[in-house]
């Protein structure tokens, strides 16, 4: 997200959606996040405009204050990153469920194909297709897909 400041020099903070939009107003964040599954609206500042303060300014209870700050803020970003991570996955599998050979068009299992991380030898549809099927076949028994190689 630092194109935003790259693009905005003159920028102090922006607001950041689960998405990766950015949007000057938080109001206008907040809307669009609504339609969001994660509904996390991050102020992002930018760094040019953070006054700097030297560790060894501040006191031990204000140092244990910023560690702990850190730590929480590392634990929130992780999980936002496992929620992210995790509905990902959901959707993958849901578009994996509505695979079929028969009328997905080839762009469209092209992402698929390449989405699940499946290799082959090309890309042609009469390859990935029957691979495809495989991996559908695969998740609905709970089994891995195989790749070929």
């Amino acid at each position: 997200m630092k194109k935003v400041f790259e693009q905005n020099p003159t920028l102090e903070k922006y607001y950041g959606t689960t998405d990766g939009e950015a949007f000057y107003n938080e109001n206008d964040a907040k809307n669009h996040a609504k339609k969001l599954e994660v509904k996390t609206v991050e102020t992002v500042y930018n760094e040019k405009f953070l006054e700097v303060v030297d560790a060894e300014e501040l006191s031990d209870s204000e140092k244990e204050m910023a560690e702990f700050e850190a730590a929480e803020k590392a634990k929130a970003d992780q999980e936002a990153a496992d929620e992210k991570e995790a509905i990902a996955k959901t959707e993958l599998a849901k578009s994996l469920a509505a695979f079929d050979s028969e009328t997905t068009k080839y762009p469209e299992a092209l992402k698929l194909f390449k989405a699940l991380g499946l290799e082959a030898e090309n890309e042609k549809k009469d390859t990935i297709y029957p691979l495809l099927v495989a991996a559908k076949t695969s998740a609905q028994e709970g089994v891995e897909p195989k790749t070929e190689n």
